[in-house]
């Protein structure tokens, strides 16, 4: 968040809000060129979608404005004043000072993990699973092992009817972070068990157990386990069949239509891979 900081607000943007979180008071003059690459720099730092700290600007060549800094001993410009609980609590004055600008608000800011958490959710809020997924991934390479992103990724997982991949995840969240939110993901992923497991689904798994070399059996399984979320159970189940003969029935079309159902799932591009080196 960003404020300029004018006479009227100076009280309620800068001591209040203080009280409530971290304010960093900016004070710079437009009419010196060192300001400026602070400015861009702080203002790229603390830009207006952090919450968690705000960034106030105080312009000192406004006359109303020179006894603030003045009444902080400010004796360089630029200058960055942290304001906590209404009142300062450190402070960097001058360009030297300010080379380790972004080192010394890092633990004010919040980490990219969590911008990245922030836009799964916001994503997935949408049903914008495709954004939410690239989040995730990048987020999880960040932090693999941290429970709630896990957890988020089982609700995509869930989401994108990825229910094998869910439960593989569901094993990973070690028993202190086994909450309320757990125990809804849980509760989530059996009932879409269960839905998977259709009578269809199992009349036609009975039937591809008795005659294992029929297509039209396979190819109806392959197109019902798409549609209840179980996606590479139907590619493993197509691909041996394209193995042995590429051209048989219509294998090879619902095999590549299942494949452009997954967007967004990272298995996708091994199982095109595995076509692509019968293709060619």
């Amino acid at each position: 968040m960003i404020v300029v900081i004018t006479p009227e607000n100076l009280r309620s943007e800068l001591i209040d809000a203080s009280m409530q979180k971290t304010v960093a008071v900016y004070f710079y003059a437009e009419a010196l060129p060192e300001c400026q690459p602070v400015t861009a720099q702080l203002e790229q730092l603390i830009g207006p979608q952090t919450p968690e700290l705000t960034l106030a600007k105080v312009e000192v060549s406004n006359p109303q404005l020179q006894g603030v800094a003045i009444q902080m001993g400010l004796q360089a410009l630029p200058a960055v004043v942290l304001f906590q609980q209404g009142r300062p609590t450190d402070a960097r004055m001058g360009m030297e000072q300010l080379n380790d600008l972004a080192d010394w608000l890092a633990p004010l800011l919040p980490k990219e993990e969590d911008l990245l958490r922030d836009q799964a959710l916001a994503a997935l809020e949408q049903d914008d699973l495709v954004t939410a997924a690239d989040a995730i991934q990048q987020a999880r390479q960040l932090q693999p092992t941290r429970a709630d992103l896990i957890k988020l990724h089982i609700e995509l997982c869930i989401r994108q009817q990825r229910l094998s991949q869910a439960r593989t995840l569901l094993e990973q969240i070690t028993m202190d972070d086994q909450d309320a939110e757990y125990q809804r993901l849980v509760s989530s992923l059996e009932l879409a068990e269960q839905a998977a497991e259709s009578p269809e689904i199992k009349a036609l798994e009975q039937q591809w157990a008795q005659s294992p070399d029929n297509i039209s059996v396979a190819e109806a399984l392959a197109v019902q386990y798409s549609q209840a979320g179980r996606k590479q159970e139907a590619l493993e189940l197509l691909f041996p069949l394209l193995k042995r003969d590429l051209q048989a029935g219509d294998i090879k079309k619902i095999y590549l239509d299942i494949l452009a159902t997954m967007e967004g799932d990272p298995s996708a591009s091994r199982y095109r891979r595995q076509l692509y080196s019968l293709l060619y």
